[in-house]
């Protein structure tokens, strides 16, 4: 039989070496992160692999607008030359506000979008690239298996941060 202060002594004994083991081995694993990928644009071609190679359901990708660069035009929402109104993104997670008579501010709403690129391919093709496609480190499980690390066509993601 064992006395109470010899089992809380080899109690507190085991806890300690416990929390001592877990935390090693949680900074062990925080090492061996390579940390969030993330998009150089100029090699992105918005070619959709984002939405459907990342493991994550919706991706991790996400569309955003750079709104010091926006041209505030009608582009993001399809309206090039023909002035029809078809949008561009097929899940409606790109969201605009009229500011003038002309011209239209662009939000991205993160929770519907799936980060196909449609927006950002149609900004740079038509407008003035402000839409770009980036892997947002809330969603990122940085789970050392990126499905778009490993079979992006471009090369365009990686765990280097990229210079501007």
């Amino acid at each position: 039989m064992i006395d109470r202060r010899t089992f809380f002594k080899t109690a507190g004994r085991c806890a300690v070496l416990a929390a001592l083991a877990g935390g090693g081995a949680l900074l062990l694993r925080r090492s061996a992160r390579a940390g969030v990928p993330q998009i150089d644009p100029a090699k992105c071609k918005s070619c959709g692999g984002c939405s459907t190679l990342c493991v994550l359901k919706p991706s991790a990708v996400k569309a955003v607008n750079n709104f010091k660069e926006c041209g505030y035009c009608v582009n993001c929402y399809g309206q090039v030359q023909d002035d029809t109104k078809t949008k561009v993104c097929p899940v409606d997670a790109v969201q605009r506000r009229q500011i003038s008579e002309f011209e239209f501010e662009y939000t991205i709403d993160e929770a519907k979008c799936i980060g196909c690129g449609a927006c950002v391919k149609r900004c740079r093709e038509h407008g003035n690239k402000s839409l770009s496609l980036q892997v947002r480190g809330t969603r990122c499980r940085e789970c050392n298996r990126c499905g778009i690390v490993a079979r992006c066509p471009h090369a365009a993601i990686g765990t280097a941060e990229w210079k501007a």
